[in-house]
């Protein structure tokens, strides 16, 4: 995992660029991601700021619940919105003590692990608005390498649909092409992932940049994005098994 201040300075600098898209474009609607716009991307990062900023502040034993965060407002008003949920984080994780220990979707936690979750959160986001103008701008390679960890470490494990999925024992090799120690070896079991970092044979591979090996576990980008070798369903079956 990086360090906490990397996670910080790329949740600023990834929240800003969300921030930043063009009011016209609200209204376009996302190619991956059905019955969503750039608007209600905004949106519900913005609910997530604030959620977590609620979260952070909180006795883990008396969670906020998800009634606390009003829904985003309508039109053009969700970019104001937007930034002030921003702000309201950003000023809470400076305030906080990084190893207190808060509540989340997997247990207690330092509030250190909100950080790391919101900085993937929001480039995932940033990239899924730009992606309805055009073509985004890529995920930093950093920050992808830490969330392919972090799928196969949190996200795998409690949200993996494992009925879809239908593992017996095969694996898929995971191979990023642009930065060094970009290899995963995943094991497709029944009811679990196993998983581990390194240059194995698998019954198949996928090649390609970093940051798309991130954008096709989370069913962003088709695998014919990437280099396949050998049992492509696999990969198929991942994607289907991935709503997270």
């Amino acid at each position: 995992m990086t360090e906490r201040l990397d996670h910080l300075h790329l949740l600023r600098v990834e929240l800003t660029r969300l921030g930043a898209v063009d009011v016209d474009h609200l209204a376009h609607p996302i190619p991956h991601v059905e019955d969503w716009t750039v608007g209600t991307v905004v949106g519900h990062t913005g609910w997530i700021t604030r959620f977590a900023a609620l979260v952070l502040e909180s006795d883990p034993d008396n969670p906020p619940s998800r009634s606390a965060v009003p829904e985003p407002p309508p039109g053009t008003e969700v970019l104001e919105w937007f930034a002030q949920g921003q702000q309201q984080l950003l000023n809470t994780i400076e305030a906080t003590d990084p190893d207190k220990i808060v509540t989340s979707f997997i247990g207690p936690q330092p509030a250190a692990w909100w950080t790391r979750r919101l900085s993937h959160e929001a480039s995932m986001h940033r990239w899924d608005a730009y992606s309805a103008t055009g073509s985004p701008e890529p995920i930093d390679a950093r920050l992808s390498r830490d969330g392919v960890d972090e799928v196969l470490d949190v996200f795998a494990p409690h949200r993996l649909d494992f009925e879809a999925l239908a593992g017996n024992g095969e694996t898929i090799h995971l191979h990023a092409t642009d930065i060094d120690d970009g290899e995963w070896m995943v094991t497709l079991n029944p009811e679990n992932i196993a998983w581990s970092r390194g240059h194995e044979k698998g019954d198949v591979a996928a090649r390609g940049p970093v940051a798309d090996l991130l954008l096709m576990l989370w069913s962003r980008l088709p695998p014919s994005r990437l280099e396949v070798f050998g049992e492509a369903g696999l990969l198929d079956r991942w994607q289907q098994a991935a709503t997270f």
